[in-house]
């Protein structure tokens, strides 16, 4: 299995603090089935910067970690870059990076907003020869409330990957059927274990191709993996036809607190 989302590298972002903790998540990995792994550390995310040069350098870390534990992983150098206005100028200049050097940008919106100028830069970014690949869309709230937007996206040449415990229904039910409806219409084409640490963000990835293959069939665990193959080695994705699809957001009503004797 390919992993193209994760925080793997050790202090720079909110993945791994030390290095035992890089060591639990590469044993889970291997555990798992994993045998590539794309290290994509936030860029841009609060207060993290981790330029391209930054990011080759802390992966030679994790290189040596494997070799000295004789883990049997290779991995490769990206970002997850939150959206901003910067993104194709930096991309130029080298201080942002594709996936593994390829054609693929991840772009993260922010849960809580999908600005206005997002679809302008998807769009550029393709004029520029990138293909924009929308990290874990089934969690960010705009795009659950209406899912018409990223259907747009789609229609227009961007990817999009799901994360895997939104998949397993371990972030919630809600997300697990929105995760499933998403990949069935195909507004969704990879998955990615957005992997954090072993033990509150876990890979997850074979369990969540096991949710798929019980909930939509092998079919789609094949389309899935291929893509992430095809991400990894800078090949097309297979795209297939974008449906709609209804909303599944759902927003906890508020509970009223009772008058105490009608005085407050």
């Amino acid at each position: 299995m390919i992993d193209i989302h994760n925080h793997l590298l050790i202090g720079v972002d909110d993945g791994p603090k030390t290095e035992k903790d890089a060591i639990n998540l590469l044993n889970q990995a291997q555990e798992q089935g994993i045998t590539d792994i794309l290290i994509t550390p936030h860029h841009y995310s609060g207060d993290w910067l981790n330029s391209q040069s930054s990011v080759i350098e802390n992966i030679k870390v994790i290189e040596k970690i494997i070799s000295e534990h004789q883990i049997n992983i290779k991995v490769y150098p990206g970002h997850e870059i939150r959206v901003n206005e910067n993104v194709i100028n930096e991309l130029k200049s080298g201080y942002n990076m594709t996936l593994n050097h390829s054609k693929y940008v991840l772009i993260e919106f922010p849960f809580s907003d999908y600005p206005h100028f997002a679809e302008q830069l998807l769009y550029q970014l393709q004029l520029n020869g990138y293909i924009p690949l929308i990290a874990h869309p089934e969690r960010c709230k705009p795009l659950i409330k209406h899912p018409e937007k990223l259907f747009s996206a789609i229609e227009k040449g961007a990817i999009a990957q799901v994360t895997s415990a939104s998949v397993t229904g371990d972030l919630g039910e809600n997300l697990k059927e929105t995760s499933l409806r998403m990949i069935e219409n195909n507004l969704v084409h990879i998955i990615g274990s957005d992997a954090h640490n072993a033990e509150n963000r876990p890979f997850l990835l074979k369990e969540a191709y096991q949710v798929v293959e019980k909930e939509l069939g092998e079919e789609y665990v094949d389309l899935l993996k291929y893509n992430a193959e095809a991400i990894l080695n800078n090949k097309n994705v297979k795209v297939r036809p974008a449906k709609k699809m209804d909303t599944h957001y759902t927003e906890k009503k508020k509970v009223k607190k009772k008058k105490f004797l009608g005085l407050f």
